[in-house]
């Protein structure tokens, strides 16, 4: 819904409250208020619409590649231009773990650790990975990445029940 949606249907809500009794009224002033502190939030990016896509989604979608063993600069071009991040800007860094889902489901077994934001919900596993580096040589869509191949430590944010990967932290 649109923010003219939005005012509109409370354009529509307070002309109907003009008949309406005083219960009605006062709900309908609720409403209104909720409505405008919701827009409120989404201006300021405090609530962000999903767009069909959950937290889980968007991790597998940027993070996992369990087919590829990866590891080489036309990978990385490929897989963030494939992935969707490389569009408006190039992502500056981004990793893509070559396990299959169960194994990095897994590592939210693992116990909990500090996240770089403070949160309590990281876990850490070893993984093989590639790293993404954008070489800043060429503009968007058209980034450019170097490569780095490795077995390596990661730490993710899991949320959930089950728990499920939300966030490569490291």
């Amino acid at each position: 819904m649109t923010s003219i949606e939005i005012i509109d249907l409370l354009k529509t809500l307070i002309g109907k409250a003009k008949g309406a009794s005083k219960a009605v009224m006062a709900l309908q002033k609720i409403l209104l208020s909720l409505l405008l502190s919701l827009l409120t939030l989404l201006g300021l990016g405090l609530v962000q619409p999903s767009y069909g896509e959950t937290r889980y989604k968007k991790f597998q979608r940027q993070h996992v590649d369990s087919r590829g063993p990866g590891g080489t600069n036309l990978y990385c071009n490929t897989m963030m231009h494939k992935q969707g991040m490389t569009r408006p800007t190039c992502k500056e860094f981004n990793t893509f773990i070559h396990e299959n889902i169960g194994t990095i489901n897994n590592i939210c077994n693992a116990p909990n650790i500090q996240c770089k934001n403070g949160k309590e919900n990281c876990h850490a596993g070893v993984v093989r990975v590639t790293d993404c580096n954008d070489t800043k040589s060429s503009p968007p869509p058209n980034c450019s990445y170097k490569a780095t191949a490795s077995t390596r430590r990661v730490v993710i944010a899991c949320e959930g029940n089950p728990l499920v990967p939300v966030h490569l932290d490291r």
